[in-house]
């Protein structure tokens, strides 16, 4: 079978795989791989009758790997793990691995310091974290005002550091698969084709659920900016001054701790109309925070949460459509009669998958558009007037009536 999907591990072409796996998700942060392959190498060390044909060296844990499909490069990275396995008649084996974006979600931040960058915008900030890692950055969009403080704890990895602060700006932060990381938001470009079922789409499957859905969110946060609301009226520290006896002290109206409060307290919320139950839910903004970044965070839980719990998956044969790659982060047009969607979706996976037994095929996950966001949702989670296929038959001839539940199988 002709390989539309290759690896590379060390400069070597490997084609004797029989099962490849590419994945790119929003929610994952990096992409990742997964081959499984005949491993000619342990089987010649093993059998005797084995041939040398195509034996290849050893694949083990830490090599370089490049994925292509169709000619295109889509992943670089490192193989993680190696799971070699054999029975009487074959010697195989499974490597999976991230691309090198992947280094950021389990390591350490910064293991030595500093422990946090001061008036910087949002890209420089993750530059400085993605840097040590061999990372390019660029971002595709205004990151807003720089960011007084922008603190980095000890133990934190790369990608919780650099989480806190997307959140505050609802940006959405993402590996470019080859090595670099792009700050940019949802939907810029259009994808390649629709998606219709029936049509071009081979079989769909969908999740939804309110399990991690709450009514309101609210992320509390505390300003460094305190001095701006307070009046200067704090009693002055002199030297050799004795502390007030609690006698003399005298009663005040409380006007003195609301001022403190608003100036080192923040805070914002989000509301999810569609939970009609009581169910809040508090978040402690990880950096400082003005009541702007704490409602602007409290609105991207909201929505990411929202469209992790619906999800909808699609097959389709081949990995191109009008002659190019199906790509995460694009809009897509979905005419589904069976999850009873007619409207503009947000494609947040894709994985190329090529098997011996069923071929090329693309499995694209779905989600609604506005669910990494900051734009007002207004119609979006709507299906479109005019695009919803009547459900009403034929009455000519030849027109089916309800589905016969007597008939046997052939």
């Amino acid at each position: 079978m002709a390989r539309s999907i290759w690896l590379k591990v060390n400069g070597q072409v490997f084609d004797q795989w029989t099962n490849a796996n590419i994945t790119r998700d929003l929610k994952d942060f990096s992409g990742s791989f997964s081959f499984e392959l005949r491993d000619y190498s342990r089987a010649l060390s093993t059998f005797d009758f084995a041939s040398p044909a195509n034996a290849v060296f050893k694949l083990k844990p830490g090599m370089e790997a490049e994925a292509y499909v169709e000619d295109q490069l889509v992943l670089k990275g490192y193989i993680e793990t190696v799971s070699p396995d054999i029975d009487e008649e074959r010697a195989m084996v499974s490597i999976s691995g991230k691309d090198k974006a992947g280094d950021l979600v389990d390591s350490t931040a910064a293991p030595t310091g500093p422990s946090e960058f001061n008036n910087v915008k949002l890209e420089e900030a993750v530059k400085r974290i993605a840097e040590p890692f061999g990372l390019s950055v660029r971002s595709e969009i205004d990151t807003g005002d720089a960011f007084p403080r922008y603190g980095i704890d000890l133990s934190e990895t790369g990608l919780s550091a650099i989480d806190k602060g997307t959140r505050q700006r609802h940006a959405l932060v993402m590996s470019d698969g080859v090595g670099g990381v792009v700050i940019t938001r949802t939907g810029a470009n259009r994808a390649p084709a629709a998606l219709s079922l029936p049509g071009n789409v081979k079989a769909s499957s969908g999740q939804f659920t309110h399990k991690d859905r709450h009514s309101k969110v609210i992320v509390r946060g505390q300003s460094e900016k305190a001095a701006t609301v307070r009046d200067g009226r704090a009693a002055p520290l002199l030297g050799g001054s004795a502390p007030v006896k609690p006698e003399d002290r005298e009663a005040t109206d409380g006007s003195a701790t609301e001022r403190e409060r608003r100036g080192v307290v923040a805070s914002g919320e989000a509301t999810d109309d569609e939970i009609r139950r009581y169910r809040p839910i508090v978040h402690l903004a990880r950096s400082k925070a003005d009541d702007k970044g704490c409602k602007d965070e409290a609105d991207w839980r909201m929505r990411t949460k929202r469209g992790e719990s619906e999800e909808i998956s699609y097959r389709v044969h081949g990995y191109k459509a009008n002659g190019r790659l199906w790509r995460v982060n694009e809009m897509v047009e979905v005419s589904d009669s069976f999850q009873d969607v007619f409207r503009d979706m947000l494609i947040s996976r894709v994985t190329f998958l090529q098997q011996e037994d069923s071929g090329c095929e693309t499995e694209i996950a779905v989600t609604s558009p506005e669910s990494f966001d900051n734009k007002p949702v207004k119609g979006r989670r709507k299906n479109v007037k005019g695009r919803k296929k009547s459900s009403k038959k034929s009455k000519g001839k030849g027109s089916g009536g309800p589905l016969d539940g007597t008939a046997s199988a052939l």
